[in-house]
């Protein structure tokens, strides 16, 4: 008796895992990691930083890219400038996210050319609602497909679709250029005193 009880509670667990939506599933069962945290700063349209139990955590949005936005160093006075809406989406994430609780789902870290600080690579869920997908589909992003998974690959390029055939965002520019094809002309600045 006690072994049909067993059996009927595990196959009670599996129906009710498989009747979740897709979106609340694990992405794979290896290599995820998922802490909470608050979002403490907002760098650009696809990155964030999340302060989890007292530490910062660099967050780049798993499978999507946002426009870039310009870039200014004060010290030496080189300028590089960003891509049409990119404040727009760095704006829109700011809205989203800035100053609230979120669950980060890392899919994987990845380490910057310039600062050795590792990245995480993750969706960030907010009240349940995946952010990287809403990003997409306000159109303040492309699905970055050269990153996607099998299993996320269809979803993201349909929500990218979906938001460039109703003009949101930066589809409403007639080609927008995708940010691992913009090549901005660094220029130089005089220092202002």
């Amino acid at each position: 008796m006690r072994t049909a009880s067993r059996i009927i509670a595990l196959c009670s667990s599996c129906l009710i895992f498989l009747a979740l939506p897709v979106h609340a599933q694990p992405p794979s069962p290896h290599h995820v990691s998922v802490l909470e945290g608050l979002v403490i700063g907002v760098a650009e349209g696809d990155r964030l930083t999340v302060n989890s139990f007292g530490t910062e955590i660099p967050v780049r949005l798993y499978g999507i890219a946002a426009p870039q936005t310009a870039k200014v160093d004060k010290f030496t006075g080189w300028y590089k400038p960003g891509q049409p809406y990119a404040e727009d989406a760095f704006r829109a994430l700011s809205i989203k996210v800035l100053h609230q609780q979120v669950k980060v789902v890392i899919r994987s870290t990845l380490v910057s050319k310039m600062d050795p600080t590792q990245i995480a690579v993750a969706v960030v869920y907010l009240d349940g609602r995946n952010i990287n997908m809403e990003m997409l589909g306000d159109g303040w992003a492309w699905a970055d497909s050269r990153f996607l998974s099998r299993v996320d690959h269809p979803r993201y390029m349909t929500a990218e679709r979906v938001a460039r055939n109703r003009k949101n965002g930066l589809w409403a520019q007639e080609n927008p250029q995708p940010p691992w094809n913009f090549k901005p002309q660094i220029k130089i600045r005089p220092k202002q005193n």
